[in-house]
């Protein structure tokens, strides 16, 4: 046995004190890291900015169909009234395995296989407000693939 401070411990028990006087920090210690003072925060990118302001609610009109934004989900509404897209096509083409999710908010878009979509079982879909629909763009076809649905998300 081994004395170890006010300790009695077994020799593979024993803590050797540090090579050097250096402290190497602890619970609750901070380090002195970069100053923030006098920072400049005048850069602020839009990837800063909080989801809801940066993606907000797109709302959709029968002859002006989906745009995709930057991002890979959009949160969508029919303008003021249920909505049967009627552009073609309903969803402005993507690039290659792109993929996008689509989530419904407010009144109910319809949309429909053909004009640029391929919807499971050819069968039409209508977004409402909880439902989401995910697609992926196959540029070989130019066409929307739907690859999921969902037609009562709860949010709780």
């Amino acid at each position: 046995m081994m004395k170890d401070g006010q300790l009695i411990v077994l020799p593979d028990e024993y803590d050797a004190p540090p090579p050097s006087k250096k402290s190497l920090g602890g619970e609750g210690d901070i380090s002195a890291g970069e100053a923030r003072i006098g920072a400049d925060f005048s850069s602020i990118t839009e990837t800063d900015i909080p989801t809801e302001v940066s993606n907000p609610v797109v709302y959709v009109t029968a002859a002006g169909g989906i745009t995709p934004n930057p991002h890979p989900f959009m949160r969508l509404t029919g303008s003021n009234n249920a909505v049967t897209i009627s552009a073609d096509p309903q969803i402005v083409r993507g690039r290659q395995n792109q993929v996008l999710t689509l989530m419904g908010v407010g009144s109910d878009i319809t949309i429909q296989n053909g004009t640029g979509l391929a919807t499971m079982a050819s069968a039409p879909f209508v977004i409402s407000s909880g439902s989401v629909i995910t697609f992926m763009y196959q540029s070989g076809g130019t066409v929307w693939q739907e690859t999921s649905r969902n037609t009562g998300v709860s949010f709780v």
